[in-house]
């Protein structure tokens, strides 16, 4: 084997890595946004059943947002991963190779970006978390000063 084909077969399989890295990040986002749904299908259940139970209105409030908190950061920390670990090595192999098809890609995707052409799944599902922590932390502040008012005055 020369060292150009070993050099191939190193990047080869380090995009298949890459790849699956990618698989498992949408796994990941695919079981915090159900996590996320079940928590504000809770809040609306238990704002349809128990609507004076603030205090159970706030805890399902409280863990909604720490999921959403914790999906924000989990796609930041997969996008980081993904930038550092993976394409830089595979852009140091494209070096050694004749062509570089992920420098072209990367270049490709920037330039659609900055046209904004292109909207990638990972931005709609980090606005939809984010829009998610948004709802549970309205409905958390809104039932706080409805059990401060409620207790203030003895409703």
């Amino acid at each position: 084997m020369d060292e150009k084909h070993l050099i191939l077969e190193q990047y080869r399989i380090y995009n298949e890595m890459k790849e699956r890295f990618i698989d498992r990040s949408f796994m990941v986002n695919r079981f915090f946004m159900i996590f996320s749904a079940i928590f504000l299908f809770a809040l609306i259940f238990a704002k349809m059943i128990f609507q004076s139970q603030y205090f159970l209105l706030l805890g399902i409030e409280i863990f909604g947002l720490a999921s959403c908190i914790m999906w924000i950061s989990n796609q930041d920390a997969y996008a980081s991963i993904i930038k550092i670990k993976y394409n830089s090595v595979i852009e140091k192999l494209e070096e050694d190779l004749p062509k570089a098809p992920n420098k072209d890609e990367y270049k490709e995707l920037t330039d659609k970006r900055s046209n904004k052409r292109v909207i990638l799944v990972k931005d709609i599902q980090k606005w939809f978390a984010i829009l998610l922590m948004l709802v549970f932390l309205a409905n958390g502040l809104i039932d706080f000063a409805n059990s401060i008012f409620s207790s203030l005055f003895n409703i």
